[in-house]
């Protein structure tokens, strides 16, 4: 209910913000679109004064402000047809007092980008940082950018198609084979639209185009990208597709975007539980490489000076200077209530053999001073400090707070939404 009628607010603000304000000035009485242009009026020759106003002829600013007297004077004054044939001749008299700029609307519109954009940047450095979640490290507790698979063909309404992206940030494809062949190519679509990437994909002499760019097609045809994987062009290894198989029937979502908050660790020390965003600067992988990415974001599960150890799926800390291990649940943080809640897509933590650290239910391991060992939600998909090891304190860029797109049931303050009651348990195959 609450995210529903955020959407209706949101949709009414746009709506607003595109043709609100003209809407609102043709609906009211002529008595106040009068008023409304003569404050109009005044504020520009204030604005266009205190602007220009060094440099003009002492003659011309004495005029405007004997204007600026005359039309405070208006709003005083009741006969609305007197002022509003006086209105135009006043206008006539600036366009030669105060010329107008070459393009005005644009030069507007402009100022507005920069300040917002200064504005948004330095925010950005002191306070929230807007981060984008690219994988599916920390489902269902946040969402990567992910493809969902329908039964039956997408609606094509272009209206429920925008608002359907605006809102939910979907982008329905409906992609069936015309005629059999190989693949023949895979390319990223042109001409390329900003932050609308495509994929085409050519079989049997016909294109496809798939949403989402190249990184993205495991998602949208796993099929296509492992064949790429393996074998990739010029390769004499060719993949057949028939006649109705489907390439991609469904919709692509571009992840969960949040804001982290940067001011909270330069205050108080990081907590097990939060929901933490960290560069990856000296921070290798088992192969010795770098991790494939600068921003990373996962649980943090270990502090320094903790022995951790996974058993039965559940993490166990024993803090520096403790005698037992005692097991990390929501009296720690609700989160890790919901880990162990094995619905909704939460199985717990796993064992990975080819890992460095917590190989076992016996294995444990202690972080050394200044470290952080970081853990994925969604752990039998997730590269985290099993593989790579610890995060050192300088590297914590700051903790998760709030989802602002898209209006998805995980919309709103980070990590509170209750797990589907759909089992999921562990997979047998990763203790």
């Amino acid at each position: 209910m609450k995210q529903n009628l955020f959407i209706i607010l949101f949709d009414l603000l746009l709506l607003y913000l595109l043709v609100g304000h003209s809407l609102w000035r043709r609906l009211l009485p002529r008595r106040a679109q009068v008023r409304h242009g003569i404050k109009e009026m005044e504020h520009h020759l204030k604005h266009y004064l205190a602007l220009h106003g060094d440099l003009l002829p002492v003659g011309s600013r004495k005029r405007l402000e004997e204007e600026i007297v005359t039309v405070r004077s208006w709003l005083a004054a009741g006969d609305v047809a007197r002022i509003d044939g006086q209105l135009q001749g006043l206008r006539a008299r600036l366009d030669q007092l105060t010329p107008a700029p070459t393009h005005p609307r644009i030069r507007e519109y402009l100022e507005i980008i920069v300040v917002a954009f200064t504005l948004a940047f330095g925010a950005r450095a002191l306070f929230l940082q807007p981060f984008k979640i690219p994988t599916g490290s920390m489902e269902p507790s946040l969402y990567g950018i992910h493809f969902v698979a329908m039964d039956t063909a997408p609606p094509t309404s272009p209206v429920r198609r925008f608002f359907d992206y605006l809102h939910f940030s979907k982008r329905y494809v409906n992609a069936v084979v015309q005629q059999p062949g190989y693949l023949e190519a895979v390319s990223p679509a042109r001409p390329a639209i900003p932050f609308f990437p495509a994929t085409v994909v050519r079989i049997g002499g016909i294109d496809y185009r798939l949403p989402g760019g190249r990184d993205t097609l495991p998602r949208v045809n796993p099929k296509i990208a492992e064949f790429m994987r393996n074998y990739g062009p010029g390769s004499e290894q060719r993949l057949p597709f028939e006649a109705g198989e489907v390439l991609a029937r469904g919709y692509l979502e571009l992840g969960d975007h949040l804001f982290v908050d940067r001011v909270r660790y330069h205050f108080t020390e990081p907590r097990r539980g939060d929901i933490t965003v960290f560069i990856t600067d000296g921070i290798a992988d088992q192969g010795g490489g770098s991790l494939g990415g600068r921003y990373y974001i996962k649980r943090l599960a270990g502090l320094p000076g903790d022995t951790l150890r996974i058993t039965d799926h559940r993490l166990y800390v024993k803090p520096a200077g403790a005698a037992a291990f005692h097991l990390v649940d929501a009296g720690e943080a609700p989160a890790f209530a919901r880990l162990y809640s094995f619905q909704g897509g939460y199985r717990g933590y796993c064992h990975f053999p080819q890992s460095q650290y917590l190989t076992n239910n016996g294995a444990e391991y202690t972080l050394p001073p200044g470290q952080y060992f970081m853990l994925g939600d969604n752990s039998e998909n997730s590269k985290d400090s099993r593989f790579w090891g610890t995060v050192p304190r300088e590297n914590l860029v700051g903790r998760a707070c709030f989802s602002w797109w898209p209006f998805s049931r995980r919309w709103g303050f980070t990590d509170v939404a209750e797990p589907l009651p759909q089992p999921t348990p562990p997979n047998p195959g990763l203790p």
